[in-house]
């Protein structure tokens, strides 16, 4: 099995939506679908909440429309659509954030709340963890699925990309019940790799179009990390594939993600950099101008996942620390928990009980001020 991913510096074009355009061009002889045929295309980009950083830059989903509308195919038939992690969004609110309802209006496309419908129950076969999930009805109906993921280092994943993105064809608080069923970073990345089996089996006809033009790094991605330009963009039919070169450009090692692990082992695509071709840019030069990619996980996301199950793992698993000084008292945290383990009074700070946390995390990630952050739980750890 191979496939075909291109590489293009952004730089070398006028704009951003014209590198986009560049890149999927450089892999359209590899499409085994005509976006003519297609009756409902969906567009479905990283909405995570409604900082732009955190975001798919809207200059992206405008690339691909102008692709689109080149092609000839109608943008009756097109929709954007996401489900944001952070609790009481919609994809309607972060999409007027970020600027990208503007676009959508522009080109007269419907934006979609993935919440917006009643979901549909969609079986799992061969899941290892998630056997059961709600999907968000347009992703079940559409034709073509387009992805656009944003690179950004993961507190509890190590990365999200290409693969992970689809997380967000799950209805709203459901992502964060479904942590329940991955208490580890190697049980969560069978999870999500789970959700990304039934993308690979239902939905034949995809393409990516990832965002490499300003990744987001460091351990307080994927929602507040540090922002670094890296000027490239990929393009491909294959998110396992798409996810293992961007690896490879950051120079962090497949092995050190859980997920990515998985699903390479599980066959979900082309996990081999060998039976990857590469046009436009050369993997090489890649590299070269990119810097590494600074993720939180690697040698302490393995050591985490050997030592699940001993006494010293009670010591080094993380759980979340408040910084007053950057609170709000929100309570975003404590609606967005699936353990129930935040307790919030209004006006006051949020309270974590160590014993009901499962150390997933998604009060950090999701934290609109950016004012939790991880730490280990030490000796007392022992004692929870």
């Amino acid at each position: 099995m191979s496939t075909k991913i291109s590489i293009i510096n952004v730089n070398e074009y006028e704009s951003i939506p014209k590198a986009v355009v560049g890149a999927i061009k450089l892999i359209e002889d590899n499409f085994s679908f005509d976006f003519l045929n297609s009756r409902q295309i969906l567009l479905k980009p990283n909405l995570l909440t409604s900082k732009k950083e955190a975001c798919t830059q809207p200059s992206f989903i405008e690339g691909v429309i102008s692709y689109l509308k080149e092609k000839g195919v109608s943008m009756k038939n097109v929709s954007v659509g996401d489900s944001p992690g952070q609790q009481g969004k919609t994809a309607s609110d972060v999409a007027e954030k970020i600027g990208l309802l503007e676009i959508c209006e522009e080109h007269g496309i419907k934006l979609v709340d993935f919440e917006s419908d009643v979901p549909i129950i969609e079986t799992i076969e061969g899941a290892l963890r998630l056997k059961e999930i709600r999907v968000a009805k347009v992703v079940k109906e559409c034709d073509t699925l387009i992805n656009l993921p944003r690179l950004k280092s993961h507190i509890e994943a190590t990365m999200t990309g290409a693969m992970k993105n689809y997380w967000g064809i799950i209805q709203g608080g459901l992502k964060a019940k479904y942590h329940l069923l991955g208490k580890t970073a190697e049980q969560f990345g069978e999870v999500l790799t789970d959700n990304f089996s039934w993308i690979v089996k239902n939905k034949p006809s995809r393409l990516i179009v990832y965002d490499l033009q300003e990744i987001m790094e460091g351990r307080s991605g994927p929602g507040g990390g540090s922002m670094n330009k890296w000027d490239l963009i990929l393009a491909g039919t294959d998110e396992l594939a798409l996810d293992v070169v961007a690896l490879e450009i950051g120079k962090v090692k497949t092995k050190n993600v859980p997920h990515i692990k998985n699903a390479i082992e599980r066959n979900l695509g082309v996990g081999n950099i060998e039976n990857i071709e590469i046009v436009g840019m050369s993997l090489e030069e890649a590299k070269k101008q990119t810097p590494k990619f600074n993720v939180p996980g690697s040698t302490m996301t393995r050591f985490i996942s050997y030592m699940s199950g001993h006494l010293a793992y009670k010591i080094i698993k993380k759980m979340p620390n408040l910084i007053k000084e950057k609170c709000a008292q929100c309570g975003q945290c404590a609606e967005i928990c699936p353990a129930e383990a935040i307790e919030f009074i209004e006006g006051n700070y949020p309270i974590f009980s160590r014993k009901k946390c499962i150390s997933c995390l998604c009060c950090s990630e999701l934290c609109p001020e950016n004012a939790i952050k991880s730490k280990s739980r030490g000796i007392i750890g022992l004692f929870d």
